[in-house]
C-alpha cells in the first residue's frame, strides 16, 4: 500500500520537479499539520522557559524583563501561527484561496519576529552570563532547523496555491443520475 503523499499529481512520466512527483494537496496538508504541531511545541517550550526564568529572576537581574518579553512575543507569534494553520487546513480542504494566502504571509512575518526575539533574548542572556550558554545554542539550532522545514512547507503551500489559482481542482467529480 502506497503512502498517500506519494500518489502522483500528474502522469507518472513527468518527474522533473518535486511537487510534480508528489500530490500537491497532500504536501500542503502535511505543511499545515507540521506548522500546527511545531507551533504548539514552541508554545509549550517557551512557556516552560518563562516558568524557569521566573525562578531565576535574581540571576538575570536587569535583563529579566527583556528576556521574558521576548519569550512572550515568541509565544504570541506562534499562537497566531496556530490560528493561521487551522485556517490553512480549512482552506486547503475547501480549496479556498482567501484562506490560504494569510498563512503564507503570516508564516514569513511571524518567523521573522521570532528570529529577532530569539537573537534579542540570547544577547541579553549573553550579557549576564558572559558567553553563549548551551540553551542559547540550542535555541538557535532549533530555530534554524525549523526555518529550513518552514521553507519547504511554504514551497508546498505556494505550489498548491498556484495550482488552485490556475483552475485545477482536487475535488471528486460529482456524478448526476437523472431518473
Amino acid at each position: 500500500m502506497k503512502t498517500t503523499v506519494l500518489y502522483h499529481y500528474h502522469r507518472p512520466e513527468r518527474r522533473n520537479g518535486l511537487c510534480r512527483t508528489f500530490n500537491t494537496k497532500h504536501c500542503a496538508i502535511t505543511s499545515a499539520i507540521y506548522s500546527l504541531n511545531v507551533s504548539i511545541l514552541v508554545v509549550l517550550l517557551y512557556s516552560w522557559q518563562i516558568n524557569v526564568n521566573t525562578r531565576k529572576s535574581q540571576i538575570l537581574g536587569d535583563v529579566y524583563y527583556g528576556v521574558q518579553i521576548s519569550y512572550y512575543a515568541i509565544i504570541g507569534s506562534h499562537l497566531s501561527i496556530i490560528v493561521l494553520s487551522v485556517a490553512l487546513f480549512i482552506g486547503i480542504n475547501a480549496e479556498n484561496v482567501p484562506l490560504i494566502a494569510p498563512w503564507m504571509i503570516g508564516i514569513l512575518l511571524f518567523m521573522s519576529i521570532e528570529g529577532i526575539c530569539t537573537v534579542y533574548a540570547n544577547v541579553l542572556r549573553d550579557h549576564i552570563n558572559g558567553h553563549f550558554d548551551g540553551l542559547c545554542k540550542a535555541e538557535v539550532i532549533f530555530f534554524i532547523a525549523r526555518a529550513i522545514f518552514n521553507s519547504m512547507a511554504i514551497y508546498a503551500v505556494v505550489k498548491f496555491y498556484h495550482v488552485i489559482r490556475s483552475g485545477i481542482s482536487f475535488k471528486a467529480n460529482e456524478t448526476v443520475i437523472e431518473l
